[in-house]
């Protein structure tokens, strides 16, 4: 007797396990490597942003600073301009204050000021003590407040120089004053009055800049007056003289600027600060704009490669669970064909001897002539079952093919259905088309319209001894559709279980008591193996399998 195959040992579960460790691992690390090109692609704009932002800053602070040095050398040469013209007419000797005005002082100033567009508020003659001698226009105003009172007026009598300082107070505007003197004293002052406007600054042009302001040595707002927005302070002042030093973001009133700062070369005149602002916020706003576009830009093509990234790795994560199942059912298969092939030879060996006994036997009474057919019955059953685990454990052998007429075919299988006791009770037609060949193994197709027909005559005679079916039937057809071969086999046995069709073509798949389930899976790897398809539909009363063979001439 041959010695049956070893059943299978670790070595296949252990690589499922390491399968599975591996697919674990790989996850994990795809995961992970996901979340770093998240990270890079979340980085890459943020600081190109940033750097952006920076090199933006630094080219809007080169050029402000650039802007307030121009500027503050224009206001410069500016008020020099005005002092000289004042300084000129202030020196001509017969320009004596404190005499009150001659027709020759007078025709001589309105010949160098009226309507002159040197001094947009006016010019004005004061005497030593605050007395206006003459101005142009008429009315022009000197502040509520005594002349005597006020820091720029004091400062031109006591040290001889020349000033420029708002009127009065804070409130502008702003005025040039140089001294007369006669006898190396000074008798007066002539004042030189410009209007107080926001922008841009006399003789200076604002060159794109939000806000020019113009400082003294002592901190004081010059210009605009009033400050545009903001309440103006010492400690705001501070803050925009260190500007000269070190151009950079300044806060006023919540606004957040970017500012520098030049002092004025103006002779007579100290620190004199011009300082030149630009909103910082407009300046950012394109930049930021170009950053969420950007920054969109990479959120959707990350996320869209996220979702293809998802979608590959679900789909390799799939293939990788079908194929851990494949080799688990390969496992399973493995074993359950050794062990069935182990029992098959056992059960076979003793059929054969208790077949040959039989044989040996007569009946001798009445009740001998029953029991010997039933005993013969029983043995070609459990031989049908040896043969069936015999052909599932043993390995699959190529088909040896050959031309077959199929009519013939499955007459052979039918043959061996009908001394089957079962088929007594269930009526079978057959309807048979000639001239059906095929090329392929008759011995594997004879075995799958055999476990077909076999299956269908079993399940009617259940049916008929349960009462399910009076008259239970199957009926078996060949016929040709196209350039397939078609082979019907249908009952009126009520059906395959529901709860059994999902796993109908899986070995050991079965709902009667006398069958193992190797049948129809047997059945269906025979058929594709001859490139050909076997299905099952569920009929109102019963059941319909249905073979398709390519016909030999289309094969």
């Amino acid at each position: 007797m041959p010695r049956p195959p070893p059943l299978p040992g670790p070595s296949l579960s252990s690589a499922l396990g390491e399968l599975a460790r591996t697919q674990q691992r790989a996850g994990r690390s795809a995961t992970v490597g996901l979340a770093l090109l998240g990270v890079v692609a979340l980085a890459s704009p943020l600081l190109g942003y940033r750097e952006d932002l920076q090199n933006a800053r630094e080219e809007v602070l080169g050029n402000l600073s650039s802007q307030a040095q121009v500027q503050a050398e224009a206001l410069g040469v500016h008020l020099g301009l005005l002092e000289a013209e004042l300084r000129r007419l202030a020196e001509h000797p017969q320009l004596i204050p404190e005499d009150g005005p001659s027709g020759l002082e007078a025709a001589m100033l309105d010949n160098a000021f009226h309507h002159s567009p040197l001094f947009s508020e006016g010019v004005a003659l004061l005497t030593a003590s605050g007395r206006r001698v003459w101005s142009d226009p008429p009315q022009m105003s000197l502040g509520a407040s005594p002349l005597t009172s006020r820091t720029w007026f004091r400062r031109v009598l006591e040290e001889g120089v020349s000033e420029i300082h708002l009127l009065e107070g804070t409130d502008g505007p702003l005025v040039v004053a140089v001294p007369v003197r006669h006898g190396g004293k000074v008798t007066g002052l002539l004042v030189g009055e410009l209007r107080a406007g926001a922008r841009p600054l006399p003789g200076v042009r604002s060159g794109g800049a939000d806000m020019s302001l113009l400082l003294d040595e002592q901190g004081q707002l010059l210009l605009p007056v009033p400050p545009p927005r903001f309440r103006w302070n010492a400690e705001l002042a501070t803050r925009v003289r260190a500007l000269a030093d070190a151009p950079g973001p300044i806060v006023l009133d919540d606004t957040h600027m970017l500012g520098a700062a030049a002092r004025v070369p103006f002779q007579g005149v100290n620190n004199l600060l011009l300082a030149v602002l630009e909103d910082e916020e407009r300046d950012i706003a394109r930049l930021r704009r170009r950053f969420l576009g950007q920054l969109l830009f990479h959120v959707a093509l990350l996320g869209s490669t996220l979702l293809l990234f998802t979608f590959l790795l679900r789909r390799s994560y799939r293939t990788l669970l079908a194929g851990e199942e494949r080799l688990r059912h390969q496992e399973t298969m493995a074993a359950l064909g050794a062990a069935s092939q182990l029992i098959a030879h056992e059960v076979k060996n003793a059929l054969n001897g208790i077949q040959a006994a039989l044989s040996l036997m007569k009946p001798a009474a009445s009740a001998g002539e029953v029991a010997l057919p039933v005993l013969r019955s029983q043995i070609q059953r459990l031989g049908h079952l040896a043969r069936s685990l015999l052909s599932f454990g043993a390995p699959r052998a190529a088909p040896a093919r050959r031309s077959c007429e199929l009519r013939l075919l499955v007459e052979e299988a039918l043959q061996s259905v009908r001394l089957l006791p079962e088929a007594e009770d269930v009526a079978l037609e057959v309807h048979l088309a000639e001239g059906l060949t095929v090329h392929a193994d008759p011995a594997l197709l004879v075995s799958a319209i055999d476990n077909l027909v076999r299956n269908a005559v079993e399940a009617g005679a259940v049916a008929h001894d349960t009462g399910l079916r009076p008259s239970p039937w199957v009926r078996v057809s060949l016929a040709r559709e196209d350039t397939e071969a078609v082979v019907r086999v249908e009952d009126n046995a009520g059906g395959v279980d529901p709860d059994l069709e999902p796993r109908l073509w899986e070995p050991f798949a079965t709902a009667r008591a006398k069958g193992v389930g190797l049948g129809l899976p047997m059945a269906r790897t025979a058929v594709e193996s001859h490139g050909g398809h076997l299905t099952y539909t569920r009929l109102p009363d019963g059941s319909r399998f249905t073979l398709r063979l390519p016909l030999e001439s289309m094969s």
